[in-house]
């Protein structure tokens, strides 16, 4: 069923239920049917059709989750804007992903943001006026959402994914869950993260509630474990540094989450610590460690067995997930790994993005057709992961390039890079990441132009960073050099680079 009608049917079947708990109030399905139908004819009598890109500037809350259901209901894509970004990346993502319009929850104040997604012309309308009354139709588009990751070239990346990624997760989600208990699920993920469409398709298909979690809660791990062991919370899709913090929160605070069946992490590698093996022992819930990139969303998923202590450092990325076929090239050709092989991880199937918005060069250097070995051909995006399968499931390696992963996002370091060098006195810059896992930090080695009067502030390169990028890309720390180290072949060597900041200290 495509995921609009799935959507809209379990509205209809679950009327009476809790659709979204928010601040204390819970929102049934009939009214999500309700406020996402008027969103939706708002968006149509403003010439919206199926297939333009809506932004949508707002918090997680109940309007968010109907404006949502209103976006996809007039078959047209979420282009998801979190309001803590700077402007300047606002304005890029609205522009890179042709964004029609923009709705902007009245949380979001236009005094605080006064150069809002406005630079390209772009309507900003306010959520609550863009409503009108009527059935609501119920389209579908080809694009279900778009969210932006760190792009080398300076320009975030805009990937588009079509609605079928959602139905398929939905309907396996639905196919695998093994509790009696509904998949009472929080809503903490990012705005932004793929993760938040995951939250909600999976938990409305199946009829149950979803409790939005604030900003504040999300990052205080000792409101977290209150809000998640009073609202009896089933299911929650977490961050790897949220579950580190909320293992080390619960023994202090008293409050164990026991309603748990089921706690999901991804966005970054997996680490199990003491803290977390001893939070699960006093839990009947089962840790899932999901795997899969923006431009394919979950592609793997392993399912840590009973006995916490047996658990590894480092889980493996697990097994295929939700039609995705997971291969890798050996001279030219598409094939399944084999017990023992180590290489770069494709993935092909009903799970891959459209590509990116604007960016057909790009997308025809990722998203690639190569013969299969078992005949035919596959369409298949080239992750840059390298991995191993070994006892019969796949394990993450390593990168074959420079992207990083820093608090759960990725990071292309050029991105930066290019902000960098936009700093006048600047002349070239390189970003490399210290440490590793979840202690991973940022640092930027500057090269000043020689006809500087000397090396430029940190101050005014953080703040350039600062207006033009995410926090989480903004380097930790600035370091003057003369030169960057090469490569032979004329590119930066970073591993020297990393040497000479360790040396530095």
């Amino acid at each position: 069923m495509p995921l609009i009608d799935a959507l809209v049917a379990a509205c209809e079947k679950y009327g009476s239920r809790t659709a979204v708990t928010h601040d204390g109030t819970d929102h049934s399905y009939a009214e999500l049917a309700q406020a996402s139908a008027r969103i939706a004819n708002g968006l149509v009598e403003r010439g919206v059709a199926a297939g333009d890109s809506i932004g949508l500037l707002a918090p997680r809350g109940w309007w968010r989750c109907a404006a949502v259901l209103g976006i996809w209901r007039a078959g047209a894509a979420v282009v998801a804007l979190d309001p803590a970004l700077p402007a300047q990346r606002l304005a890029r993502i609205t522009g890179a992903a042709g964004t029609a319009l923009v709705l902007r929850d009245a949380a979001v104040t236009p005094a605080d943001r006064p150069d809002e997604p406005d630079g390209a012309g772009i309507t900003v309308q306010d959520l609550h006026g863009a409503a009108a009354d009527g059935p609501g139709p119920s389209l579908t588009g080809p694009v279900a959402y778009v969210v932006a990751t760190s792009g080398s070239t300076g320009t975030p990346k805009c990937v588009a994914v079509p609605p079928v990624v959602l139905e398929d997760l939905a309907a396996w989600h639905r196919d695998t869950w093994r509790w009696t208990e509904a998949p009472r699920t929080a809503h903490a993920a990012s705005v932004g993260f793929d993760v938040g469409f995951q939250e909600l398709v999976t938990t409305w298909t199946a009829g149950a509630p979803l409790v939005v979690v604030d900003d504040r809660t999300r990052r205080d791990p000792f409101l977290l474990a209150a809000l998640l062991t009073e609202q009896t919370v089933v299911r929650a899709f977490l961050p790897v540094a949220s579950l580190h913090a909320l293992a080390v929160a619960v023994p202090v605070t008293g409050q164990r989450p026991t309603a748990l069946r089921e706690v999901v992490v991804a966005g970054e590698r997996l680490v199990v610590n003491e803290e977390v093996r001893a939070l699960f022992a006093g839990l009947d819930a089962t840790l899932v460690n999901q795997y899969g990139p923006s431009e394919t969303h979950v592609v793997t998923e392993h399912r840590l067995a009973p006995g916490p202590q047996t658990w590894p450092v480092h889980p493996p990325l697990g097994a295929p997930v939700a039609g995705a076929e997971l291969l890798h090239l050996a001279d030219g050709v598409l094939r399944p790994f084999a017990e023992g092989d180590e290489a770069e991880l494709v993935v092909a199937g009903p799970c891959l993005a459209l590509g990116y918005l604007g960016d057909e060069e790009l997308t025809g250097e990722r998203f690639r057709t190569f013969p299969h070995v078992f005949g035919g051909s596959r369409r298949g995006y080239l992750t840059g992961d390298l991995v191993r399968l070994q006892d019969g499931v796949l394990h993450f390696v390593g990168r074959i390039d420079d992207q990083l992963k820093v608090r759960g996002y990725r990071v292309e370091p050029g991105e930066i890079e290019a902000v960098l060098g936009r700093v006048p006195g600047v002349r070239r810059a390189a970003v490399i990441g210290h440490g590793k896992d979840r202690t991973l930090a940022l640092h930027a080695y500057v090269v000043t132009d020689t006809d500087a009067a000397g090396p430029v502030d940190a101050s005014a390169l953080r703040a350039a960073c600062a207006a033009a990028l995410p926090d989480y890309m903004v380097p930790a720390r600035f370091i003057d050099v003369p030169e960057l180290p090469l490569t032979a072949n004329g590119k930066v060597a970073r591993r020297e680079l990393k040497e000479l900041g360790a040396a530095r200290g």
